[in-house]
C-alpha cells in the first residue's frame, strides 16, 4: 500500500515502508535522495495528428505541458526509485511556436488563432479531458529498470478518473545533484481510456495515435 508524504510542500507517492505513523512531515531516509522538478528545464509534448475524409481542411497539433510539479525519491537501486507529477490541465498549451519548428514538416502548416482557440476549446471539453471534473492529471512511477540494455519505467497516469498502468522507454542521467529522464513513445487513445475527437459525423476527426516526447530535470533538494 502506498502513501502520501509531504516534503518541502511537494507530495511523493511513498511506499509503506517510507510512510509517517502520524501526519506530521518526515525525512526520507539517508539513502534515499529527495529531487524537486524544475518546470523551467522540462519539457514534455506530444502531437495529436488530423484525420476523417476532410483531414485536409484541419491540422495537425502539439500540445505541451506549461506547468507541472513534483517529486522524486531516488534510491541507491534505481529500480526503487518513485516519482510523482502534477499537471494542472487548464495549463496546456496548443501550438507553441517554437515546438511547431522543430517539429519540421509533421507541423508545416500554420494553424489561425481561431483554429489554435479551438483546438484547446476541444481539448478542455467534457468529451475529451473535461477539464472542470478533471483539473489535474497525475503520473506516478517506478524505475528505471534496465533489460537488454534498455531503460524503461513503469508509469501510472490517472486521467479522467481512471489509472492506466504503461511501461515507457527513458534514458536516466544523474550528475552532480540534477537528475533528467528523458524518452519518446507513441500511445493511442484506446490505451488511454479516450475516444478522440470528432466533428462533421466523423468526417473531421482527431487521429487515433498520439506521438509524447519527454525530458524532465529535477534538483536534489539539500
Amino acid at each position: 500500500m502506498s502513501h502520501l508524504l509531504k516534503v518541502g510542500g511537494a507530495l511523493l507517492a511513498l511506499p509503506g515502508s517510507y510512510a509517517a505513523a502520524q501526519p506530521a512531515p518526515i525525512e526520507p531516509p539517508e539513502d534515499v535522495a529527495l529531487y524537486e522538478i524544475d518546470v523551467e528545464r522540462s519539457d514534455l509534448h506530444w502531437l495529436v495528428y488530423r484525420a476523417g475524409a476532410l483531414s485536409r481542411f484541419g491540422h495537425n497539433h502539439v500540445i505541451s505541458v506549461g506547468d507541472m510539479t513534483g517529486s522524486v525519491l531516488l534510491h541507491p537501486d534505481l529500480e526503487l526509485s518513485q516519482f510523482e507529477i502534477e499537471i494542472p490541465v487548464e495549463g496546456l498549451v496548443v501550438d507553441d511556436p517554437e515546438l511547431r519548428a522543430l517539429e519540421g514538416e509533421e507541423l508545416a502548416s500554420e494553424p489561425s488563432a481561431e483554429d489554435v482557440a479551438g483546438t484547446r476549446r476541444n481539448m478542455l471539453s467534457e468529451a475529451v479531458l473535461d477539464a472542470e471534473q478533471h483539473p489535474v492529471l497525475r503520473i506516478t512511477g517506478t524505475g528505471p529498470v534496465v533489460e537488454g540494455g534498455s531503460e524503461s519505467l513503469d508509469v501510472i497516469v490517472e486521467i479522467l478518473g481512471r489509472s492506466i498502468p504503461l511501461t515507457v522507454p527513458t534514458t536516466v542521467q544523474v550528475s552532480d545533484g540534477t537528475l533528467e529522464a528523458s524518452g519518446m513513445f507513441r500511445l493511442t487513445h484506446e490505451a488511454l481510456g479516450m475516444e478522440p475527437f470528432s466533428a462533421m459525423v466523423g468526417a473531421l476527426q482527431v487521429g487515433e495515435e498520439l506521438d509524447f516526447t519527454y525530458r524532465v530535470t529535477a534538483h536534489r533538494v539539500e
